[in-house]
This record gives C-alpha cells, structure tokens and sequence, in this order.
C-alpha cells in the first residue's frame, strides 16, 4: 500500500507513531470526517500497517512494524533530511488483552488532553520510569492503578484518572504511590480528574456517589468500595470526547479558577438554590439530591454544553427532578477567547 503525502493514511500512521496503542473509539478525537477516517484505517489494517487487539467490551490497534517502516519512508520522501531525525521511535504495545486494556488508556488520555487539551501533560508509565530511578519497588502497585498521568497549571498538578465504561475501584497501594510521588515534587495538589469512556460512565459513579453519601463514615469503614465522591475529594468528571476536550485546554489556563468565578457569579440568582458544574465538579448537585427541598424555593443549575448528556442521563434513572432551570454556557466560546455564550 502506498502511503500518500498529507493523506489520511499518513494521518492515522503518525497518531499511531506518536501516542502508541489506542482504543478505537479514538479516532472521533481527529479533525477529519468519520467515513473517510474509517475507509483509510480498514485499508491500512488490510495491507498490515495497523493491527487490531479485541476483547469483550474493547477494541484497540497499534502500528506494525511494516506500517512503521511504510510512515518512516513516506516521513523521509517528504520533508529534508534534517527532520528525519524527529521521527519517534516505534511505540511499544501489546497483543495481551488485559494489557492492551491499560495501556491503551494510558495512551488515550495522552492524546486527550495533549492533542484535544492542548495542555502540559505527563503519563503514568513517564512517571513510573522516574520513580525506578530512585526505588524500583516504589512504582511495583502504579501498574494496578487506574491512575494514568497528570497535568500542571503553573505550580498546581492535577492527577489523572481513566475509568473505561464505568465506575471502579482505584488501588490503594497505587494511590498511596501515586501521592507519595506528588509529595515529593515541586507542586501543588489540585482537583483529581476522572476519565470515563461516555457520559453514562460518569452518571455510574454519580450514582455510587448519592448512595454513599447518604452513608455514615462507620458504615463504609469495612466495606470494599468503588469510587465515590466525597466532600474531601471533590473530583472533576469528564467524558472522553470532543468537546470535553475544550474544557481540558480551559482547565489547563492560569486564569481558569477567575473565569469560573466570574460566570458563576453572573449567573447566581438574587435567591433560591444556586447549583453549578462549571468547574467540573458535582458536589454541589450531589448534595442537592441527597436531601429533600421545599418546592417553592426556586432552583437554578449552571452547566457546560458537553455536560448537558449528564443531566440527560440523570433525569433518565429518575436521579434529577424534572422542571429544574438550567443555562448551559460553550466550553469552547472560553478557549476561542470569547465570553462564554448561553446555549
């Protein structure tokens, strides 16, 4: 198969050079239409460029050494021999399906908030290699952690979590590991992100979350638990698409904090319940839902468009009353540098 200059081939070759193994599903982050993103990796899969791993609930490729060998001469054919150099060496992958499940995810945040966040952002298998250099045992439990990298806005590091189609249960040695870590660096903590692969996932641990809230402290002390969101980890939940993409490049701004105080306070009502995830966030809600309210206090939600699936899944299991006012402000308006619109 020949590998055009600027063709969708080429396209699909250099994403897979460049971020390794990756979930399928990855590839409605690109630019380019579906269809023809789909004729061009059938084609490359038939020539034996691009290899699939599947699994139940999973599916994955990686580029061989074939379609590397096809991506380095195109690369070579193209551009002046002082930027062959540049290429990346082959990424590492894996035919194992469990494995392939994990470093697939890694990758796929990777390319999230890298390609879509535009933003500042390191992997978990990055930080793993660090950690070795100073104590080959201190990394062992990172492994069997959903944790799969971090980003940084100025001094602040945010820890990245990825869990695939639904809520999980982190691994403590993995999270004492993971802080240990960011102890030892330069840094401040800041919001724990959760990655899920649709918005379903995320109503899954909001859900978890609502039942364990209603919970006393003693009564989940020797139960085996997955995620859930408390008062002390407020994290921010974001499904693995396009437009969350954009609130990545927000989130990774140093002037995010301001702007969402900002819209926060232009959209407070003078009374009522005032609820908002525009920080990403679902507390505020969560702690709503858990409590009965007077009907005739009015209530006022503020939210992202990308967030508006949510809310739909919510009034679905019957989780958020109907009737509750909402404004929906563009992610994307903020990282074009216009004021946010109402959608």
């Amino acid at each position: 198969m020949r590998i055009f200059r600027n063709s969708t081939a080429e396209y699909l070759l250099l994403i897979s050079t460049a971020y390794g193994q990756l979930p399928y599903r990855v590839l409605t982050f690109l630019p380019l239409p579906y269809e023809n993103v789909k004729d061009a990796f059938q084609k490359l899969c038939r020539a034996g460029y691009l290899e699939i791993v599947k699994a139940p609930g999973h599916k994955s490729f990686f580029i061989t050494d074939a379609g590397y060998a096809a991506y380095c001469e195109a690369i070579r054919k193209s551009t002046k021999p002082q930027y062959w150099d540049e290429i990346p060496n082959k990424p590492e992958f894996t035919r194992n399906a469990q494995k392939a499940i994990r470093l697939s995810r890694i990758n796929e945040a990777q390319m999230f908030f890298f390609f879509l966040g535009q933003t500042s952002y390191q992997t978990s298998l990055e930080i793993k290699r660090e950690m070795e250099k100073k104590d080959a045992r201190s990394s062992d439990s990172l492994k069997y952690s959903r944790f799969v990298g971090k980003i940084k806005r100025g001094k602040q590091v945010s820890l990245i979590y990825h869990f695939g189609n639904g809520n999980q249960r982190l691994n403590s040695n993995g999270e004492c590991n993971a802080s240990v870590w960011l102890r030892e660096e330069d840094t401040i903590p800041c919001e724990k992100i959760i990655l899920t692969e649709t918005e379903k996932g995320l109503v899954d641990i909001l859900e978890y979350s609502l039942w364990a809230l209603n919970k006393s402290s003693d009564a989940l002390r020797h139960m085996q638990l997955n995620y859930y969101i408390s008062y002390d980890d407020n994290a921010v939940l974001l499904p693995l698409s396009r437009d969350a993409g954009y609130f990545a490049q927000a989130f990774g701004r140093e002037d995010w904090p301001q702007m969402v105080r900002y819209l926060e306070d232009g959209a407070r009502p003078a009374d009522g319940i005032f609820l908002s995830t525009l920080d990403g966030r679902w507390m505020d809600v969560l702690v709503y839902l858990s409590k009965e309210h007077d009907p005739d206090v009015s209530v006022h939600l503020t939210i992202w468009d990308f967030q508006l699936p949510i809310l739909t899944e919510l009034h679905r299991r019957g989780l958020l009353p109907e009737g509750v006012p909402c404004d929906g402000y563009h992610i994307s308006d903020y990282c074009n540098g216009i004021q946010p619109d109402l959608v």
